[in-house]
């Protein structure tokens, strides 16, 4: 029980990140763009009822985050994987350890579904998660969403101070930073993503082994 409180919490606290910072992001657009509006919605926050700004701003963050979240996943799908495909490559070190533990997962711990399963990943996950062997994969999922995240809202600020921009070399060259901080983002997202495999792998295994 202790367990999935902890995973259910680490996920709401990056989708709550993920929120804060596609605010932070409008907030400085809109402040450099258009300052008017921000002057206006600053006034109105100061006039409104402090305990229910505390209150209200984390869950507009998490339900903000909630919303970004498969926008993010489809650009990164369709868009992100295209224009920045060297940020996409496994580390030689993490693929190497996958493919030595999912050898020895077919090769010797799938009893009557060996050589039924290309890819053990999916019933290793499930067991994993259904014996509750360990979160550490878990925390690397969330990180890998709350990275892809930071990485879709970088290059959007980008897109759009290009789009704003009165001055168009001004506007590609924000373009340009916000692309190299959307790949760095997008790296290191990819960097949690190698190693989901191994990290289910090695609980699957670490069981199998104390069984035996």
């Amino acid at each position: 029980m202790i367990e999935k409180v902890r995973l259910s919490l680490w996920d709401v606290f990056s989708f709550f990140l993920s929120g804060f910072l596609a605010i932070a992001v409008s907030f400085i657009l809109s402040t450099v763009y258009r300052p008017g509006s921000t002057q206006a919605l600053v006034d109105d926050l100061e006039r409104a009822p402090s305990a229910l700004v505390i209150a209200a701003a984390p869950i507009v963050c998490t339900l903000l985050g909630l919303l970004i979240e498969p926008f993010a996943n489809y650009f990164d799908r369709f868009v992100l994987n295209w224009i920045m495909w060297w940020t996409s490559r496994p580390k030689e070190k993490y693929k190497e350890e996958e493919e030595v533990l999912k050898d020895c997962i077919l090769q010797n711990h799938l009893g009557p579904l060996a050589g039924s399963l290309a890819n053990p990943y999916g019933f290793c996950k499930d067991y994993v998660e259904a014996k509750q062997l360990g979160t550490n994969f878990m925390v690397f999922l969330s990180r890998y969403g709350f990275y892809r995240n930071c990485s879709f809202l970088s290059f959007a600020g980008g897109i759009a101070c290009f789009c704003l921009s009165s001055d168009r070399e001004a506007g590609t060259l924000e373009l340009a930073i916000s692309y190299a901080i959307s790949a760095l983002f997008k790296r290191r997202a990819e960097d949690f993503y190698s190693l989901l495999a191994p990290t289910v792998y090695r609980a699957f295994l670490i069981d199998k082994l104390n069984h035996t």
